[in-house]
């Protein structure tokens, strides 16, 4: 199978002292910088999918296996149906579905506790050029969410989803706790923690 391929003869490295580093090291990133710097790029990244009929445990292991903590639930025509998060499927949620239904763990499906397409809202990619970092924690502070979509128009005029903002990866990216802007009694509180460190 490797006959095609040939081997690369490795250099000796006793003499390399120095890193290359980038000319241009990007800014560092604050509540003021441009809230596509945090936006998930569907351009750029792959989506994660799964079918709406799949079991909840298998979703979590899913879910995992691709280190994200939400999958977007397609119906058998591979349109997007909902959205499931780990905390749908960690939460009280399916207790409540399993005890109404009569049913075991076993058998409660993404379809049973994710959030439908019709009670999910997006941010639109034109709203987020025109928007900084802070406005959009300040939103996901205030729907208590943990996730935000992205929509936007293609060529054809067809919307579709663009891409997702995770509370977890802002808190990442402004290098501040995950739990502080749902901890924070105030917006003060976490432009205080961003610009200062250290927690609330």
């Amino acid at each position: 199978m490797l006959e095609a391929f040939r081997h690369i003869r490795l250099q000796e490295i006793a003499e390399v002292t120095h890193l290359l580093s980038p000319e241009q090291v990007q800014a560092p990133i604050s509540l003021n910088s441009s809230a596509v710097d945090v936006m998930t790029d569907f351009q750029r990244v792959e989506p994660v999918t799964i079918s709406q009929e799949t079991q909840i445990d298998e979703a979590l292991e899913w879910m995992k296996n691709q280190h994200v903590r939400l999958l977007f639930a397609t119906a058998e025509s591979n349109s997007i149906s909902g959205v499931v998060t780990a905390r749908d499927i960690m939460g009280s949620r399916v207790m409540s579905y399993m005890q109404t239904h009569g049913l075991s763990r076993e058998f409660v499906l993404v379809k049973h506790v994710m959030a439908a397409r019709a009670q999910l809202q997006a941010l639109t990619h034109e709203q987020l050029i025109h928007s900084k970092i802070g406005d959009v924690m300040l939103t996901l502070k205030d729907s208590g969410e943990q996730h935000i979509l992205v929509i936007d128009e293609g060529l054809a005029q067809v919307k579709r989803i663009r891409g997702i903002i995770s509370a977890s990866d802002v808190s990442r990216k402004l290098k501040i706790g995950f739990e502080i802007m749902y901890e924070a009694k105030s917006f003060a509180e976490i432009e205080r923690v961003v610009t200062h460190g250290g927690g609330i």
